[in-house]
C-alpha cells in the first residue's frame, strides 16, 4: 500500500505546495498595474459627481428661493454664508451650511447688496476647469457670461434673477 497525500510525511503534506515568491511578486504587480489604470478614471467620475451634484444642489436652492419670493413678494437679504432668515421652511439649515461637494459654502447674494439675486459658493476649493464645467451643466460654459459666471466679488454665482 502506498502512502496517501493526507499523510504527513516529515511535517508537510505531500502533494500540495504554495505559491512561489515569484508567482506572488507577479500577482502583486498586475493588481497595481490594474490599479495604476483604475484610480484615474475613478477620480474624473468623482469630480463629474461632485459637479453634479453640486448643481443639483444649486438649482434645488434657487427654486426655493424663488418660492420665498412667490410667497413673500421679494427676495430675503444679502446674508454672508448663513441660510437667511426665513428660508428654513424651505431649505434645511444642515444642507446649506455643509461644505459643498466643490469645497467651499453656499452663500446667499441677495439683491439689497448685488445688482442680482443669486448663490454663490464662498471660497471654493475646486479648480477654475472643474467649476467651468459646473457652468456647462448650468449654462453655457463660460464663467465670464450666462447665469452661471464669476460674480463682481469674485464667487462662481448661480444668478436667479439678473439686473435688480
Amino acid at each position: 500500500m502506498g502512502q496517501e497525500t493526507f499523510i504527513k510525511d516529515n511535517g508537510t503534506f505531500r502533494g500540495e505546495r504554495g505559491f512561489t515568491f515569484i508567482e506572488l511578486l507577479i500577482a502583486m504587480v498586475i493588481i497595481g498595474l490594474l490599479a495604476g489604470v483604475a484610480l484615474p478614471r475613478f477620480k474624473v467620475y468623482r469630480e463629474r459627481a461632485n459637479v453634479a451634484r453640486t448643481a443639483q444642489e444649486m438649482k434645488g436652492f434657487a427654486g426655493a428661493f424663488t418660492a420665498y419670493t412667490v410667497d413673500n413678494e421679494d427676495y430675503p437679504a444679502d446674508s454672508h454664508l448663513t441660510l437667511p432668515p426665513g428660508m428654513t421652511t424651505f431649505i434645511s439649515p444642515d444642507l446649506w451650511a455643509t461644505e459643498t461637494p466643490l469645497g467651499g459654502t453656499y452663500n446667499w447674494e441677495g439683491p439689497d447688496s448685488y445688482p442680482y439675486a443669486g448663490i454663490s459658493i464662498f471660497m471654493p476649493t475646486a479648480p477654475l476647469s472643474t467649476l467651468a464645467s459646473l457652468d456647462r451643466m448650468l449654462d453655457d460654459g463660460n464663467l465670464i457670461t450666462g447665469s452661471f459666471r464669476i460674480g463682481t466679488n469674485g464667487r462662481p454665482t448661480f444668478i436667479i434673477e439678473d439686473g435688480i
